[in-house]
């Protein structure tokens, strides 16, 4: 019985925690957009922007826990946390948003090779553009604050730069000033190395859904071909990615927006979250493509994800992912000591405002400017 409270106080702290750390951040981002002059576009998937926010938060946060169970600055793990329970809810917090990102990117793009044209060189071209600049801006963050963290440590950025970059093959790896690219990064640039292997087929699915007439019975066929690798191959958390795109292309072929009411919506998502074991399992995609479709529909959760706050969390999220890594590498640098609650609300008010910032001034100026200006957002 004394554990059971305990287990009980334990997951109520963490909960406590993440709502705590999610409305700092929500209130630093919204802050600083407002102070900056950043507005959400209007276009028409609007909770879709929402849940995008919420994902980039939710990553955000996990990532501290990440770092919390040892001083050292390259401390990276979960061992710490007693309750296999707890630890797995954790996992799922930050786990479940990186799938949703990669249904939300199949559902975008699949658009696209859906349309009557398309644009090949424009594609290219504003998904180089999309890409990559903020992660060069990121690179020189992470080389600014390494330095002043290990001057001693110095390494010039030709012995690192290349390597450090997502291409379409090995998530990059590299030590900058001292500090692996994993820790100053949180490790995320490895699902960009994703969302360039997704960009690869959709100018052929372009010229192959032109002759497709049911694209909603093609694409099953396909998932149901990569579940059939699940089970000749065994589970592999690679088939998960691929699933998860294959669901947003799913829900894109999908012509029906008839919203359903928030309530079944509400409830949906809580069944699909206590069916899901783990969130890198091509089945877990499958009970997600629900939730997903009813937010592609308008749900937002009795306007939560149509809020303005969290269309300003996903208007910067693409940032806020980026960014977030070295800012809880330099807090914890630093201010360890004064204790979690010091390093880690210091590491998201800094991200907070440092991810607005670098939307505005790097991310929004290099979107793809042959595209119409109603169309120039994140989403795109």
């Amino acid at each position: 019985m004394a554990r059971d409270h305990l287990v009980l106080y334990t997951y109520t702290t963490y909960i406590l925690e993440y709502l705590l750390y999610f409305s700092i951040l929500v209130a630093t981002v919204t802050a600083t957009s407002s102070l900056i002059g950043i507005k959400p576009p209007e276009q028409k998937y609007l909770a879709l922007d929402g849940l995008r926010g919420v994902c980039a938060a939710l990553v955000a946060i996990f990532h501290l826990f990440w770092r919390n169970g040892g001083a050292a600055d390259d401390y990276w793990s979960l061992d710490y946390i007693s309750y296999s329970q707890i630890k797995s809810a954790i996992f799922m917090t930050g786990q479940l948003p990186v799938g949703i990102f990669f249904m939300l990117s199949g559902f975008l793009f699949f658009k696209k090779a859906l349309a009557p044209t398309f644009n090949y060189r424009g594609f290219a071209l504003s998904r180089l553009a999309r890409i990559y600049p903020p992660v060069i801006a990121t690179l020189a963050l992470i080389y600014a604050a390494t330095f002043i963290m290990h001057p001693a440590s110095h390494t010039p950025p030709g012995a690192w730069f290349i390597s450090s970059l997502p291409f379409l093959f090995e998530p990059p790896a590299a030590v900058i000033n001292g500090t692996t690219l994993q820790i100053a990064t949180s490790g995320v640039f490895w699902t960009l190395v994703w969302e360039l292997r997704l960009y690869l087929p959709i100018p052929l699915l372009y010229l192959v859904m032109r002759h497709i007439k049911y694209p909603t019975l093609f694409v099953i066929f396909l998932i149901a071909l990569v579940m059939g690798g699940k089970y000749l191959l065994g589970s592999d958390e690679r088939l998960a990615y691929v699933i998860y795109f294959l669901v947003g292309f799913l829900v894109a072929t999908i012509k029906s927006d008839k919203r359903p009411a928030d309530l079944i919506c509400l409830a949906l998502l809580i069944a699909a979250i206590v069916f899901t074991r783990h969130a890198y399992n091509p089945t877990t995609a499958l009970y997600m493509l629900v939730v997903f479709y009813t937010v592609k529909c308008g749900c937002d959760y009795f306007g939560l994800l149509t809020s303005l706050p969290l269309r300003m969390l996903g208007t910067c999220s693409f940032s806020l992912y980026l960014v977030h890594g070295i800012t809880q590498t330099v807090a914890k640098h630093y201010l360890y000591s004064a204790g979690h609650y010091i390093w880690q609300v210091c590491a998201l008010v800094a991200a907070g405002v440092i991810a607005p910032v670098m939307y505005k001034w790097v991310e929004s100026k290099c979107m793809w400017k042959s595209a119409p200006a109603s169309q120039r957002h994140p989403s795109n």
